[in-house]
């Protein structure tokens, strides 16, 4: 367990989750991971309980590679370091069984800050500001470094600003990658593929993106050609995983 020194008084509270995770808190989530809120002594937060690992994943996050809940935690800090926003990191914790790692345990402040889905790919007209303010925050991001795992539009979380502009906030944050310098081009176009199907969303934050950055334009149209090339394999990948679907059911 590793605990925010911002929270060492909730320590003890802490290291109760495991015991008390079943039967307390505010069910927010639950299918590959569980997700609940709670409520001590005044500080809301959330826990994101890990689905257990598989053995070889057990082996591998007991000895090799730090595991999800850690990796979550660790990252968020990073992220707020340099200088996006995040919900704050408050502990997280894993549990034992046989010496490899058997749950491990995510908590964060509560952030109810709606997802970005609701201004971008649910409207027919999709809010141009937000977009545009979305490149800038996505060309910033990689420009220091940074390439978020999961990258799509229940991720990113929204805040209107006085100006009449956005902030954003991101969640989701274990599968992050921090690399020395800015990334690839070929990385941080792979990067923005996941944030949406509309290519007319995607097309404008492209152009936003690339203008952000100082790209020339004809990085525009590589960034449209990943994006293409991106849906293309989910497509084939659906389609496989539905035809395996109706042969195993023969």
């Amino acid at each position: 367990m590793e605990v925010n020194a911002a929270y060492g008084g909730m320590a003890e509270t802490m290291a109760s989750i495991p015991d008390r995770f079943e039967t307390e808190g505010t069910l927010l989530y639950k299918g590959r991971n569980t997700i609940k809120r709670f409520d001590d002594g005044g500080v809301p937060y959330v826990v994101k309980r890990f689905r257990r690992p598989m053995f070889v994943q057990r082996v591998v996050y007991t000895f090799f590679r730090p595991g999800k809940a850690r990796r979550a935690y660790h990252y968020g800090l990073r992220l707020q370091q340099l200088g996006f926003a995040t919900p704050e990191s408050i502990a997280y914790l894993e549990t034992r069984s046989g010496g490899l790692l058997d749950q491990s345990y995510y908590i964060c402040r509560v952030d109810d800050a709606p997802p970005i889905c609701e201004r971008l790919n649910d409207p027919e007209e999709f809010d141009r500001v937000m977009a545009a303010d979305l490149a800038r925050m996505l060309a910033n991001l990689h420009q220091k470094g940074v390439l978020h795992g999961d990258f799509n539009s229940t991720n990113v979380l929204y805040r209107p600003q006085d100006d009449g502009h956005y902030a954003f906030s991101l969640i989701d944050n274990n599968r992050m990658r921090f690399c020395k310098g800015v990334p690839s081009l070929a990385d941080c176009m792979e990067n923005m593929t996941r944030f949406t199907g509309r290519m007319d969303l995607f097309e404008f934050v492209a152009k936003e993106y690339v203008a952000a950055r100082g790209l020339p334009a004809s990085a525009v149209e590589q960034l449209i050609a990943q994006k293409q090339r991106h849906d293309a394999r989910w497509v084939r990948r659906k389609r496989f995983t539905r035809w395996l679907k109706k042969w195993f059911k023969k």
